[in-house]
């Protein structure tokens, strides 16, 4: 089995090349995040969150997403940390996986050419079901 299938089932979507890259903005300009609302059903439960914790709607989903980003560190760190690897293997230098995370932050941009050598990459491409298997959508 090839290492884009091996990796693929390992984190449970498949891994394609970056096939293009929007910019994004400075780290000192990232203070907000501006989102569409959630589907009625997920907004009437973060509004009765907010009603029962005394807090606005916006500072909840805040709340609500810091959560869910710290719950799914160590699938993401998995993902920082695979491609570390590759990329050290690649480069012939160590990469550390806390250095390649600030590295996508701080330098997207450069992150993404660092990775292309690894060649293997999540596109991004939204019209593609992650969790489908392969040749659905």
């Amino acid at each position: 089995m090839d290492i884009k299938k091996r990796c693929s089932s390992a984190i449970g979507y498949p891994l394609t090349r970056v096939t293009s890259w929007q910019p994004m903005p400075e780290p000192t300009e990232r203070k907000r995040i501006y989102l569409n609302a959630p589907p009625e059903y997920e907004m009437k439960l973060l509004t009765a969150l907010s009603f029962f914790l005394g807090r606005k709607v916006s500072t909840q989903a805040l709340a609500c997403l810091s959560m869910y980003i710290r719950q799914s560190e160590p699938r993401i760190m998995a993902q920082v940390k695979y491609f570390a690897r590759k990329a050290s293997k690649t480069s012939g230098t160590e990469i550390d996986e806390y250095d390649l995370l600030d590295l996508i932050f701080e330098d997207p941009e450069r992150a993404t050419a660092m990775l292309e050598e690894v060649e293997h990459i999540h596109s991004g491409d939204e019209s593609r079901d992650a969790f489908a298997p392969e040749g659905e959508n």
